[in-house]
């Protein structure tokens, strides 16, 4: 059990980390926001970069929150009947509902990985005028779904754990 609880803390510690640096990304979003607003209203000279360059930060930063976001529990649920049950009947729930979780990701994953590859082998750009390359990004989501399907794995083992014994698994 206790190799158990080390992997999950480790997962969970993963992603606790990796959302804290993927939040840092709103820093540089925000100030090239501000520098392409106060060239184009305070000087009428805008780029060809910035609003590009702050959507791509902005997509990466969304999809690669997922799994910090479903680690502090910050996804949507429908509180108005989940969050009147017991934590054993929403840990049952959830394990129950696990299957449907893990399916869509798996096909996300393997979808966007072949987009992804794609993306690399012919080095994809945007169809703007400043041809940044879009690879990169692209291969956020395929890294995003591998954190969501562990941090994924970990709330089922925690959900199993309360729906059979009525008790939260241990921290170790």
């Amino acid at each position: 059990m206790t190799v158990i609880i080390k992997l999950l803390h480790l997962i969970d510690s993963l992603n606790n980390k990796l959302g804290w640096m993927f939040a840092f990304l709103l820093v540089p979003m925000g100030l090239i926001v501000i520098v392409d607003v106060t060239l184009r209203y305070g000087f009428n000279k805008g780029s060809m970069w910035a609003y590009e360059t702050s959507m791509f930060i902005y997509g990466g930063y969304i999809v690669l929150a997922g799994a910090y976001t479903l680690l502090h529990k910050g996804h949507v649920n429908v509180d108005i009947v989940y969050g009147g049950l017991s934590p054993r009947v929403r840990a049952i729930l959830d394990v129950l509902t696990a299957s449907l979780f893990f399916l869509f990701m798996w096909y996300l994953f393997t979808h966007a990985l072949g987009h992804t590859i794609n993306s690399w082998q012919i080095r994809e750009t945007t169809n703007t005028p400043w041809h940044p390359p879009i690879y990169p990004l692209r291969t956020t989501l395929p890294v995003a779904c591998i954190l969501l399907m562990l941090q994924g794995f970990a709330k089922f083992v925690r959900d199993l754990h309360m729906a059979l014994t009525g008790r939260e698994l241990p921290d170790g």
